[in-house]
């Protein structure tokens, strides 16, 4: 057993939990997202890509029985997946080299290795990619079905993995990463990424 400081026992089985849905709200205004504290910013690009996905999902279920692709999926697909293109990856190194690193580090996790949340969510990350180059792939052979399936099935894994993220993982997280000093340096992390990307939205 570890000795030290007691924290809470944290839920180990993000992947298997199945919680509700969340509401996906309005985009907040993007100072919040550009000046917000470490765990406001991961959940504020939370809510940008939450709102993409009734979009991709839209198109998906116009698609599965559809013909063809037209001008119109194309063009909705194209923002979409631009967008994913460049939040997902900011978002991605926000918690792969910010925020799990750090709570690998706490006593809680000593001598996990490959059965924490984080690595759940690390795995997921790697499934998303994989359904997205699908989807992409699909459109580029202008398979609508097989688009509409794709698309289906990525907006279902991104909303899935989302609320697992914000009613186990940040909670846990925050319970967990209470010191003011660590909190501030991956705040200036995530910051610094979106400045290096120029983006004043995540």
């Amino acid at each position: 057993m570890t000795s030290g400081p007691q924290h809470p026992t944290p839920d180990t089985h993000a992947c298997s939990a199945h919680p509700a849905d969340p509401s996906m709200a309005p985009a907040p205004d993007a100072e919040r997202c550009a000046h917000g504290q470490a765990f406001e910013i991961l959940s504020t690009c939370h809510e940008h890509i939450g709102e993409r996905l009734g979009a991709l999902e839209e198109v998906g279920r116009a698609l599965r029985d559809a013909p063809e692709l037209e001008q119109q999926h194309l063009a909705t697909l194209g923002e979409v997946l631009a967008f994913l293109d460049t939040a997902i990856p900011i978002h991605s190194a926000d918690e792969e080299q910010s925020l799990f690193p750090r709570l690998r580090a706490l006593p809680t996790f000593a001598g996990a290795v490959g059965d924490t949340p984080m690595d759940c969510m690390e795995a997921e990350h790697i499934e998303h990619g994989d359904e997205k180059a699908r989807l992409k792939a699909a459109i580029v052979t202008r398979d609508a079905g097989a688009v509409g399936r794709h698309a289906i099935a990525l907006a279902n894994a991104y909303r899935s993995h989302i609320a697992k993220e914000e009613e186990v993982l940040y909670p846990m997280a925050r319970q967990l990463l209470t010191d003011p000093a660590a909190i501030a340096d991956m705040t200036e992390e995530m910051r610094a990424r979106r400045r290096e990307a120029g983006l004043l939205k995540c």
